[in-house]
């Protein structure tokens, strides 16, 4: 959908505080995993940074300030409490690369698109699902998002074509979702085998009794911008999670998710790792679609 007037590229919500010290931990202790960037990309960096803390000013200008004297900039982000000064476009006046730098200050993961076909070029990605930068920076952007089966291929066509003809000053979201067994914002392919070998036991034990607290839905808000100088597209990941039986409080809710469950193409659930835990979910959300009847 097209992003409304009042709808922005960020979100800064309550878990900002516990987050942000997430990303940065992260990046401290694995530079090179969690912020890649290929050369020549350092123009549409800039671009990003200047985008987004005028972003967050327009959010929230008494707790983020931000000051122009020409290409000196002054930032102040109340919410960490710091103070920085740079010149705009000048790398050595910051200490880390610009989408680096930006990247630890908003609770979004950052990813920089560029090319025909569009080609992911750039990134800061600490909580992704399930896929890293390691394994996919300059590639494609189907290839970013192989192997998939055949029923998803058409959607990812689709979705490659969209990105490659989304026009300037026009931004987008969408909402990408699945369910997940572990609560960890950081599902990178790091943690790929752990995490596998945990829901192939935690599959063999689930219920419709246990599945609501066992299991957690996992949504993404995504948003994708052209850059108008540059050229290259931003995108934008916020994750979202909530426990599954919080979720499907709601009947309405529950509802919903037992429908796009049962006319999903298997190809879909496989891809989003469902199947192992299908039939427990559904009789979960069945259950509880039907309790205000009850």
């Amino acid at each position: 959908q097209p992003l409304a007037d009042g709808e922005g590229r960020l979100e800064v919500g309550a878990g900002y505080g516990s987050e942000i010290p997430l990303k940065r931990k992260l990046l401290v202790e694995f530079p090179g995993y969690y912020f890649r960037a290929l050369p020549g990309t350092e123009p549409a960096q800039w671009e990003v940074l200047g985008l987004l803390l005028h972003d967050l000013h327009r959010l929230d200008a008494n707790r983020f300030f931000l000051e122009e004297e020409g290409d000196c900039w002054r930032w102040r982000n109340g919410l960490l409490d710091e103070k920085t000064e740079f010149v705009f476009g000048k790398s050595d006046t910051l200490p880390l690369a610009p989408l680096d730098w930006v990247g630890r200050q908003v609770q979004e993961d950052l990813l920089l698109l560029a090319g025909t076909p569009p080609a992911l070029v750039a990134g800061q990605l600490c909580f992704a699902n399930d896929w890293s930068l390691d394994e996919k920076l300059g590639l494609p952007f189907a290839a970013v998002h192989a192997p998939v089966g055949d029923s998803v291929a058409p959607m990812l066509r689709a979705a490659g074509t969209f990105v490659e003809r989304l026009p300037p000053n026009r931004p987008v979201w969408r909402l990408n979702w699945s369910f997940k067994h572990s609560p960890e914002l950081d599902q990178t392919t790091r943690h790929a085998p752990r995490l596998k070998a945990e829901l192939a036991d935690l599959a063999l034990t689930l219920t419709p009794d246990t599945v609501g607290e066992r299991l957690f839905v996992r949504v993404e808000r995504q948003t994708l911008t052209r850059l108008p100088l540059s050229g290259a597209v931003l995108f934008t990941v916020r994750t979202h999670q909530n426990r599954l039986g919080a979720e499907a409080a709601d009947p309405v809710r529950a509802a919903r998710m037992r429908n796009v469950l049962r006319t999903a193409p298997p190809g879909l659930l496989d891809y989003k790792s469902i199947t192992p835990f299908l039939e427990p979910l559904l009789a979960f959300l069945e259950r509880k679609a039907k309790s205000d009847f009850s």
